[in-house]
């Protein structure tokens, strides 16, 4: 979060205003958030706007934990963010962007009014940030007057704060935060059910079911169940049935959009997961175990086999032949294959006498003098020869007017008749 100068030119004047900004266009984050909340009695929690947790279910837990939520930071020792806290409290456009010396040689050699050049210079004075910001129109103007070789070329989505919001920011800088999904992880409170193999197995019917009563039951469930200890079978449902869920006006309800946010999700989403999803949102809560992952790789096994190359859950690790290919070769074989920069290559093989070593893609230049001689004796020096395509052509041009040359043809004219002669034939005509 950086004071930096934003300004914009109309008609000869200067619009000139100071924003707290994201540098980095490329993050959305206001905070170091941490992991691994666990309530302790006494407890103050400030929620941060855009924090999606049922209100009532808060109360309970508070009152089973012993601890308070707060309306006011100054009195939290706990602040929550949620997925869409950013979104609340930033404001984002497009701009261009040029260094504060090319702006003020912009200002020496312009035709402006010098209380607006003044106003501009003593903005650029207060600034935290090398860079000022503008849109386009202001561009083309700087253009036309300075050296435009050290600028952006194309404008970004940078963020800036809102001017309400940036004094909480800076207070909750220096106390611990946590992500939403602490609190929602133990919002259902140890009675919650916990979606198991049995239960999951239900949900499917109730989704298959053509009656929408039974999708919003499913839902309901899903969304009263104990998130943690249900992680895999709530995102495979999510992933599965994303387009039943859409099409029921309860996905709306908070108590839905809080399991879905549990998972860093927006409930517009869940409706195009895959299963690599699945795997993901498991790793990045730290969920994942090997009884979960075999679980998702037998319920998705024709999904993982047909992405395999792209998979970001599994990879190729051996490969066997086809029982057709292995009844003609009458050996057991199994290759296995390991991974070069991202990229499959033959390790070893079982059944093999010989496994070739790694066959590298090679250029001309690479090659040393007694191989390019002995692919000169065997006629495959390569595309080009020795002095390339176009040498090559004019040797075959030149031998072929020297053929010509030699096979020269006095060219005889008779009119495709027959000559006649008094010569016998040997040819009995009838």
């Amino acid at each position: 979060m950086t004071r930096a100068v934003f300004f914009d030119r109309e008609d000869g004047v200067f619009n000139v205003d100071i924003k707290y900004v994201l540098e980095d266009s490329s993050k959305f984050e206001l905070f170091n958030v941490s992991k691994g909340y666990v309530p302790k009695q006494g407890d103050t929690i400030y929620l941060m706007p855009g924090v999606n947790i049922p209100r009532a279910k808060l109360k309970d837990l508070a009152l089973n934990q012993g601890i308070r939520v707060v309306r006011d930071s100054d009195n939290a020792n706990v602040i929550i963010t949620g997925r869409a806290t950013a979104g609340k409290l930033l404001n984002g456009s497009w701009y261009y962007t040029a260094p504060i010396a090319k702006i003020e040689e912009y200002l020496d050699k312009i035709d402006v009014d010098d209380y607006y050049k003044d106003n501009l210079r003593v903005a650029l004075q207060s600034s935290e940030s090398d860079n000022v910001y503008f849109n386009y129109s202001t561009k083309v103007s700087i253009t036309q007057h300075v050296v435009t070789s050290v600028f952006t070329g194309a404008s970004h989505h940078y963020y800036h704060i809102d001017d309400q919001w940036k004094e909480l920011i800076e207070e909750c800088q220096n106390k611990t935060v946590y992500d939403e999904s602490e609190l929602l992880a133990m919002i259902n409170g140890d009675d919650a059910v916990t979606i198991t193999n049995e239960v999951y197995t239900q949900l499917r019917e109730m989704f298959k079911s053509s009656d929408k009563d039974n999708h919003i039951m499913a839902m309901e469930i899903m969304a009263n169940s104990n998130y943690v200890e249900s992680a895999l079978y709530l995102l495979m449902l999510l992933e599965e049935y994303g387009h039943r869920i859409a099409d029921c006006n309860t996905k709306n309800h908070v108590n839905f959009k809080s399991m879905v946010s549990y998972f860093g999700l927006r409930v517009r989403d869940v409706d195009c997961l895959d299963p690599d999803d699945v795997s993901k949102k498991l790793v990045s809560l730290n969920l994942l175990t090997t009884d979960w992952l075999n679980i998702l790789l037998q319920s998705r096994l024709d999904w993982f086999i047909t992405n395999i190359a792209r998979s970001s859950t599994f990879s190729v690790a051996s490969i066997v032949p086809t029982p057709e290919v292995d009844a003609v070769i009458q050996s057991e074989y199994r290759a296995e294959i390991a991974f070069d920069d991202k990229k499959p290559f033959l390790e070893y093989a079982i059944g093999a006498n010989e496994v070739p070593e790694k066959i590298e893609e090679i250029n001309q230049d690479d090659l040393s003098a007694p191989v390019l001689e002995e692919l000169n004796d065997l006629g495959l020096e390569g595309p080009e020869g020795s002095e390339g395509p176009e040498n090559d052509f004019n040797e075959v041009e030149a031998e072929t007017e020297v053929l010509t040359e030699e096979l020269v043809i006095e060219p005889v004219t008779n009119n495709n008749q027959i000559n006649q002669t008094n010569e016998s034939t040997d040819i009995d005509w009838f």
